[in-house]
């Protein structure tokens, strides 16, 4: 008993534990002495107990499981513990728009409940469990306490799988199908991996021709004196088939034709070969991948049981975009670890000049750091060289080819020209950029790009004159210098994550390896009339996401990010141009500090480094979901408790561990259709800046340095 004023305790065994209430003395006799009488009336007092009385349910628990944890089973039943009282009191009292309706307890769904868990038990090999009931009731302030007493009893283990209708299969088929099982001896039975195992073999069957391939017959055998369970499957394969003849049908004209080839290069089948779902699957992708369009679908006609063919025709049914389309655009990012919002406008011409190449024209303008900017001061006093005036113009073309070489292949090319402020500099930025991607796997891509770029920085500071800039640089500003580079990089990602927008399970990682100078050095003529830089980079991006509960309503985020980069020749001391160097601080960095505002600084802004360590630790609650959908939707409100950490370093070898700056914060997300609304107050937990007595944040005003950072999408 909780406390005196309980009444009593219920534990009745299976489908009886469920009816107790102020009936209590009732059960018991009925159950010792009359349980005909039982099935019959005490069955109408708890409808009209329950019905009439309505108690809360004050908390949900299970006990005696010890292979499954209590979030797991809480998403099998349908019982529930009711909303905060907050919640159900603005449910009722303000507007059933808001809020949560109060849970009470049902004595037909508890029954129920105890049906599924024992299912639940069972096909996770728990055949002998035992599931029950009980009920701690407050008659006084009207609330329950339910327990689920589970005896789990032994688990059976799988002791051997046998198939059967692989007689006339091909050997290299049946090889395929024996090799690493999903279901397999010495492991506890789990019907999952038995669907999941099945499935796997219909896949393999459809792959390999076998296109009305079935299963017959699934069934677990149970050793009477041993917790040893025997799985038997049964298939039909069926006959084999070839792919036949392919068509293709337009659904809507637009103006312009699609060339057969497009369609044949993007099939990763061909007439007369093994029908495969797996290869038919893949040239459905490679048709929607090509961009122009709408949609792509592969039907097939599988023959008749009359039908002595043995050969799949399929019919590629398109719907064409647009040839020619002009699209306004508004810009929202975080590009430069900051707030940016700009407006675009972007052309695009499909099919061009045929084989579904893409022309795209873009122009767009954005300002950075908007929240910071102080617009009376830039219109009235000081214009375009305001501080505080942040942002970039960026006018480009680019000819995508999705067909290069493979399907998995695709090049781009493009030029664009590139104006960008930032506090006390602006560079123009002149590119050319060849590129080639490629898919390796699902969720694998390389990306290789050379580009040629000229870069012109100019100083915005007026005490600094232009022979200054030119020739009196000291070292670590020589970046403000034109040069003419050659770079070549090549990235390597793999996303396992399992949303783009909100991941809540899986990992990001990306390398990048920038290499630049090769050119001018093996063409002399270049470097000796445009000054350029020769350097290695290195960069290494890793996020892993991690859900701490089953429903998901709490998310660990981690991110680590490092780089390192080098000038790599002996007779060339150009710097690395600055819009390459690494830049830490800012809303996706340390958010203590503003954008680029940690690491290498000196009177005239941020002059970055060659070096970086940076990393996050992030915990994303879903802290209001009970409080309904007025006016927002609360289940889409996330606070977030945040502690970063990182620095940069103007080299490799200047790394100090005491030199790394934390900072700790909150925030709030709403997620949206483009992706969470983010808001991020962050304070300067430890700043190697500062003299020694004044680096942890309790050693200064707590609020002096309070950095706001707003955005859209997660900070990581």
């Amino acid at each position: 008993m909780e406390n005196q004023n309980f009444a009593g305790v219920t534990n009745c065994r299976n489908r009886i534990s469920r009816y107790g209430g102020k009936f209590i003395a009732v059960c018991a006799f009925t159950f010792l002495l009359l349980p005909a009488l039982f099935l019959q009336a005490v069955e109408a007092q708890d409808i009209f107990i329950f019905a009439e009385d309505e108690v809360i349910i004050r908390s949900v628990r299970f006990n005696g499981s010890e292979t499954f944890s209590d979030g797991v089973l809480r998403n099998v039943i349908e019982t529930e513990k009711s909303p905060p009282r907050f919640a159900r009191w603005l449910n009722t009292r303000i507007s059933d728009k808001i809020g949560r309706p109060t849970n009470y307890f049902d004595v037909y769904q508890t029954g129920e409940d105890i049906s599924r868990l024992t299912s639940f038990y069972e096909s996770n090999g728990f055949f002998n469990v035992s599931v029950d009931t009980s009920l701690a009731i407050n008659f006084e302030r009207n609330y329950v306490r339910v327990a689920f007493d589970i005896e789990e009893g032994v688990r059976w283990i799988v002791k051997d799988v046998e198939y059967s209708g692989f007689d006339e299969l091909d050997s290299l088929v049946i090889e395929e199908i024996m090799d690493d099982p999903e279901l397999e001896p010495d492991i506890p039975y789990q019907e999952n991996l038995a669907e999941r195992e099945y499935q796997r073999i219909l896949d393999i069957l459809y792959n390999n021709g076998y296109a009305k391939a079935q299963i017959e017959n699934v069934s677990v055998n149970y050793a009477r004196n041993e917790p040893e369970a025997f799985v038997s499957m049964g298939f039909d394969p069926g006959e084999r088939f070839t792919f036949g003849e392919v068509s293709m049908a337009l659904e809507e004209d637009r103006g312009y034709s699609i060339s057969s080839r497009i369609i044949d290069r993007m099939l990763v089948y061909e007439t007369g070969e093994t029908y495969s779902l797996a290869k038919r699957t893949q040239s459905e992708r490679n048709l929607n991948r090509l961009g122009i369009f709408e949609s792509a679908k592969i039907d097939i006609r599988i023959p008749t049981a009359d039908d002595t063919s043995r050969s799949i025709p399929s019919v590629v049914n398109i719907r064409p975009r647009s040839k020619h389309e002009i699209t306004p655009e508004i810009l929202v990012n975080d590009e430069n670890n900051a707030f940016n919002i700009g407006l675009g406008v972007g052309y695009s011409n499909r099919n061009f000049l045929g084989g579904a190449r893409i022309l795209t024209l873009r122009s767009r303008f954005r300002v950075q750091s908007i929240q910071e900017l102080q617009l009376a001061r830039v219109l009235n006093e000081n214009g375009w060289q305001d501080p505080s005036l942040l942002g970039a113009i960026d006018i480009g073309a680019e000819i995508t080819q999705p067909y290069f070489i493979t399907t998995r292949t695709s090049g781009r090319w493009g030029v664009s020209y590139v104006l960008e402020k930032q506090p006390y500099i602006q560079y123009s930025l002149l590119r050319n950029r060849i590129g080639v991607n490629h898919q390796f796997a699902s969720t694998t891509y390389g990306f290789l790009d050379w580009t040629l770029e000229r870069v012109s920085p100019r100083t915005l500071d007026d005490e600094v004159s232009p022979e200054e800039i030119d020739q009196q640089l000291p070292p670590d500003r020589r970046f403000e210098e034109p040069q003419f580079n050659s770079i070549i990089a090549f990235t390597l990602q793999r996303d396992r994550t399992d949303d783009v927008f909100s991941p809540t399970n899986g990992y990001f990682h990306s390398g990048t390896i920038e290499e630049a100078g090769l050119l001018p050095v093996l063409f002399r003529y270049i470097g000796e009339s445009l000054p350029y830089s020769q350097y290695v980079k290195a960069t290494f991006t890793g996020r892993w996401y991690y859900s701490l509960d089953t429903r998901r309503n709490n998310i660990l985020g981690l991110r680590l990010k490092t780089g390192f980069a080098t000038l790599y020749s002996s007779d060339n001391d150009t710097p690395i141009p600055y819009h390459r160097r690494f830049f830490a601080g800012g809303s996706g960095s340390v958010r203590g500090w503003k954008s680029r505002g940690l690491g290498p600084q000196d009177d005239r802004g941020a002059i970055g480094g060659r070096a970086i360590i940076e990393g996050n630790i992030e915990t994303r609650t879903n802290i209001l979901r009970h409080l309904g959908e007025f006016p927002i939707d609360y289940s889409k409100l996330w606070g977030v408790l945040f502690l970063d950490f990182g620095n940069v370093w103007a080299r490799g070898s200047d790394i100090r561990p005491q030199e790394i700056a934390l900072a700790t914060g909150f925030g709030l997300r709403y997620d949206t259709l483009i992706g969470p609304i983010r808001f991020d107050f962050g304070f300067k937990l430890f700043d190697p800046d500062q003299p020694e007595h004044r680096q942890w944040l309790f050693d200064r005003p707590f609020f002096k340095d309070l950095s706001f950072h707003f955005g859209i999408g997660h900070a990581f």
